[in-house]
This record gives C-alpha cells, structure tokens and sequence, in this order.
C-alpha cells in the first residue's frame, strides 16, 4: 500500500471539521496503523485508540468520532458488520465518520444507512484520492 496516510487523514480532518480533541479508532496490524496514529496524534486528536481486530468495537465506538479499518488481507466477506456498529452507536448523536482503507469492503455497506455514520467504502476513497491527485498535478 502506497503511503496514503497523509491524504486519509486529510479526508478526515475535512469530513471532522477539525481533528483536534476528537477520537478515533484504527482497527488492523499495528504495522498499518503506525503511519496514521503519527499523524493523527500530530493533527491534535485527544486519544487513538489501537485494536488489531474489531471485537471491542461496541465498548470504544461511543467514544470515538473516526474508525479507520486497515485489514492486513483482503477479507471475503466484511469484517465488521452493520450490526455492529448500530450495537456500538446506540443513541449516538454525533457524527461517527469511517473510512474503510481495504482493497476490497471491509465494513459492511449497509453501516452507511445508519443515523449518524458516515462511511467511505473503498470505492469512494479511491475516486477522492484519484480525484485530489489529478487536482495536484
């Protein structure tokens, strides 16, 4: 994977309005999460929270504003479902923005109907990312 960490993060602070004092959650091997944690941290989040897999999602997804899934391998089916996530939201009232990093979904479409979610499938990365590299150059 090519070093796209600056641009996420960018897509996040964007979609935020601002990262400073917020949270957020990265969920894969810690060599993925490294590069964004750095720049999360350096953009004034309060607290990153690190998880290699998603079985803690309902006890942090009420803190956290942003969940970044990073999965080591291209899963078959999502990892994280809209169950799960609706589990985890409750009676949020807060935007929670995820960006879904796999090649392949890694967070199940139907979490994007939910109240309060905001999810960015790979698909739509890929067309931001395409589309702010043709802008650059």
């Amino acid at each position: 994977m090519q070093n796209i960490a600056p641009q996420v993060v960018s897509i996040a602070d964007a979609c935020l309005g601002g990262l400073h004092g917020r949270s957020a959650l990265l969920i894969g091997p810690e060599e993925l999460r490294r590069p964004f944690v750095q720049l999360l941290k350096q953009a004034g989040m309060q607290t990153v929270y690190e998880e290699e897999t998603a079985s803690h999602l309902d006890r942090l997804l009420p803190q956290v504003q942003l969940l970044i899934s990073i999965p080591a391998v291209t899963p078959a089916v999502p990892l994280i479902s809209a169950a799960a996530i609706a589990q985890g939201c409750g009676n949020r009232q807060i935007p929670l923005i995820i960006l879904d990093l796999a090649r392949s979904p890694s967070v199940e479409e139907l979490v994007g109907l939910l109240p309060f979610v905001c999810l960015y499938t790979p698909a739509d990365l890929q067309r931001i990312l395409r589309n702010s590299c043709v802008k650059a150059g």
